[in-house]
């Protein structure tokens, strides 16, 4: 279901604030953060990514988180263009 709602400025800082906090204090939890950021699979070049390196094998808890972290930042790409307006 799809909703429209109004929002200022201000509300919309307020949400991305919210969720990037969600990702990493309440995700994050489950999967490799450092210095304000979650790292997941695919978030660095594999022969770079000295958090899950060449081949991850995330088990079933980190892959829910993973999936988790995907849809914070995919509400946080869908509200960045907003801000610029």
């Amino acid at each position: 279901m799809d909703m429209t709602v109004q929002l200022s400025q201000e509300d919309i800082n307020l949400l991305m604030e919210a969720v990037d906090a969600y990702e990493y204090w309440e995700i994050g939890d489950a999967l490799r953060r450092n210095n304000g950021s979650v790292f997941i699979p695919g978030d660095l070049r594999p022969e770079d990514d000295r958090y899950w390196g060449p081949s991850p094998s995330p088990d079933d808890a980190e892959l829910e988180a993973i999936e988790r972290v995907r849809a914070c930042r995919d509400l946080s790409d869908r509200l960045t263009p907003v801000l610029a307006s």
